[in-house]
């Protein structure tokens, strides 16, 4: 029996694997700045904006719903019995990209299955978040 092939699936596995990038790229933009500016301008003008300027920033469009897709899907994943160990096998194998399924299923005691199983229902739940699987 042939797996069934899902033009969504390689693009739900690479916006998980862009995750740490995002996610670094977001903290660094709302990141409030706590070094003093020196200009010949009146310090009322800049520095009443600055927190204002902080929360307007944000990702391009798309990389926002690629970011807010992912982490919705890991915040539910971790409310799972098993979240931390479903989450631990996208670490080693999407993120870190240290392990295969069949390895972290070995370091981690799990079979094979399972692990394939945890994976494949956290692309399904990224590309449902996202909206693909309208």
């Amino acid at each position: 029996m042939s797996k069934p092939r899902y033009d969504w699936w390689p693009y739900a596995k690479g916006m998980i694997r862009r995750y740490p990038q995002l996610k670094q790229e977001y903290e660094e933009l709302h990141r409030m700045s706590t070094t003093q500016k020196f200009t010949d301008e009146p310090r009322g003008s800049e520095m009443s904006r600055t927190l204002e300027s902080v929360a307007i920033r944000e990702l391009p469009h798309n990389k926002q719903r690629e970011y807010e897709a992912v982490r919705r899907a890991i915040e539910e994943t971790k409310k799972y019995k098993n979240g931390l160990d479903r989450l631990q096998v996208i670490k080693l194998v999407l993120w870190k990209r240290t392990h295969t399924l069949e390895g972290a299923a070995l370091s981690m005691y799990f079979s094979d299955r399972t692990v394939v199983q945890w994976h494949g229902d956290f692309i399904r739940l990224v590309a449902e978040k996202y909206g693909l699987l309208d």
